[in-house]
């Protein structure tokens, strides 16, 4: 099914190399992979809040309802960070997953894009284990759950070339959309077609927030 997303706003991001976001319910968080930051929002205007000292190669970013988890993208591993001391208090190794490009937190599970592999991961916190495995659109990004299912912006159709150690379209005409996924299978449920790739997506009630880091921008939008 594809419906309409209308973009609604924007600003400018705070740092160079805007990336994962994730929504506390007051604050807007988002990971930036060239300052090696994460930032503190004001989800009206963009105003920072807040800067968090976060270094590596930052992807995907979501919000357990206590702690940010943050998945590093070339070091197969999430760490959980404390907002309030900037500790690095949990990691989890994701050993043989390849490119971790996001994170979304379900309530109970952490889901975990392998984005060279086409995969979501279910993982138990508690006890760091992979408790699903589930086939899914090749070069997701950063992920967010809402309202029962994960969303993902996404770039299709797309392989992965092993002996390059990059993606290639597999298609003319390349696709861009935010995509919703059920959870239950990795199976697409409604697609939005999008102008560009984005490498963060949170929602905030039912408003979405997406970072587009060419253009160095943090879009705001509404599905219906």
């Amino acid at each position: 099914m594809t419906r309409s997303l209308t973009v609604v706003g924007e600003f400018v991001a705070p740092g160079a190399g805007p990336a994962g976001l994730a929504w506390d319910g007051e604050t807007l968080w988002n990971a930036d992979f060239r300052d090696g930051r994460i930032y503190g929002l004001d989800g009206q205007d963009g105003a920072v809040r807040k800067s968090l000292y976060c270094p590596g190669n930052l992807s995907g970013l979501t919000w357990d309802g206590r702690a940010l988890w943050q998945s590093l993208f070339d070091q197969e591993m999430i760490r959980r960070v404390n907002p309030a001391t900037n500790d690095f208090d949990e990691t989890i190794i994701l050993s043989g997953q390849g490119w971790v490009s996001g994170v979304a937190w379900d309530g109970q599970i952490l889901w975990v894009v392998a984005q060279q592999f086409g995969r979501l991961l279910a993982i138990d916190p508690l006890s760091k284990e992979l408790q699903a495995k589930l086939a899914t659109l090749m070069a997701m990004g950063d992920i967010d759950y809402h309202n029962g299912f994960l969303w993902a912006s996404v770039a299709t159709p797309m392989v992965y070339d092993q002996e390059s150690g990059r993606f290639d379209w597999a298609s003319d005409t390349p696709e861009y959309a935010v995509v919703q996924i059920d959870p239950r299978d990795g199976q697409v449920v409604t697609r939005h077609p999008v102008e560009a790739l984005y490498s963060g997506l949170c929602w905030a009630g039912e408003v979405l927030y997406m970072a587009h880091t060419a253009s160095r921008k943090i879009v705001i939008a509404s599905i219906h």
